[in-house]
């Protein structure tokens, strides 16, 4: 029996984006899907844009919330969904038409194993558009290291890893265990990578591009650029990560939010910026890149 596939799309108030979002995924060369829209508080807009494509070869559900925000949002989603499989799509990307297809071969259709598949991505500057690249930098299987060193550390001036939450491809029963955490305003795609790497799960790259990743949003648009830079100190304190990827997110992370941070002095950044070195341990392999971002976020600092 083809398995289904359930993709789950938060949105709110963007209904154009949704719009292409959707596209996409009508577009799959796998083609036993449905599509999960969560609509997270009052949206008419989006409600009469969804009534058009209900005669469409892929179904379409559609839950109402209000305002739980992303991962709950997520988590419903997945609730909602007949999938055995579910793939995120957030509202403002989308998926290139093969993704689903080369995902499922990668993980081979086995829904019952713990593992997940997530796809390298096509991006671009937010004020160059038509320059695009590719991410990650390395790959999963070249890296050959923990999820979180993966994530937050360097190769040179570059970070390794890229996974962002419309790459990823999921068995539900995976999800329905491990959930987005409800309520998280920041790292909601880090924070469940993180704990269901640390429940066993294993990590699987389709190495082509299959999602492109829109970055022309103003950082108000997502959550995930937003400067909450105490937050994100907390928050990786609680993750089951070694020293050396918490070492590298309070060094690029956190310092760069220290570093744009314009309540506080250039000063108090330079102080906070420094702190927060000095605390790191030195990892041989890491020494290079550790040195890199002090500098760079300085250079933020007297650069704002």
């Amino acid at each position: 029996m083809e398995h289904l596939v359930s993709v789950v799309i938060p949105t709110r108030n963007r209904a154009r984006m949704l719009e292409r979002a959707i596209k996409s995924v009508l577009r799959q060369t796998y083609t036993h899907l449905e599509i999960c829209v969560v609509i997270d508080g009052p949206d008419e807009v989006t409600k009469h844009l969804l009534s058009q494509y209900a005669d469409r070869h892929i179904p379409i559900k559609i839950l109402q919330t209000e305002g739980v925000g992303g991962s709950t949002a997520r988590n419903l989603g997945v609730q909602m969904a007949s999938g055995n499989w579910i793939a995120f799509l957030d509202d403002d990307d989308e998926f290139l038409p093969t993704k689903i297809e080369k995902q499922l071969a990668l993980l081979e259709f086995d829904d019952t194993a713990r593992h997940l598949a997530f796809t390298s991505v096509s991006t671009y500057k937010p004020k160059k558009p038509q320059h695009s690249f590719v991410l990650p930098h390395v790959s999963w299987k070249e890296a050959q290291t923990t999820v979180g060193e993966y994530l937050f550390s360097r190769k040179g001036r570059q970070t390794m890893g890229f996974i962002q939450t419309s790459t990823l491809l999921i068995p539900r029963q995976l999800l329905l265990e491990i959930p987005f955490t409800d309520g998280l305003k920041k790292h909601q795609d880090w924070d469940l990578l993180l704990r269901m790497a640390s429940a066993g799960v294993a990590l699987k790259q389709v190495e082509s591009a299959e999602t492109i990743y829109h970055q022309h949003i103003a950082p108000a648009g997502r959550v995930g650029q937003s400067n909450v830079w105490h937050f994100s100190e907390k928050w990786i304190q609680t993750m089951p990560v070694n020293q050396a990827a918490r070492d590298a997110f309070l060094l690029s992370i956190v310092n760069r939010g220290i570093a744009t941070d314009q309540t506080q002095s250039k000063w108090q950044r330079q102080k906070a910026i420094l702190q927060r070195f000095s605390q790191t341990k030195w990892h041989p392999k890491y020494i290079g890149s550790y040195v890199y971002m002090l500098f760079i976020q300085l250079i933020r600092v007297y650069s704002k």
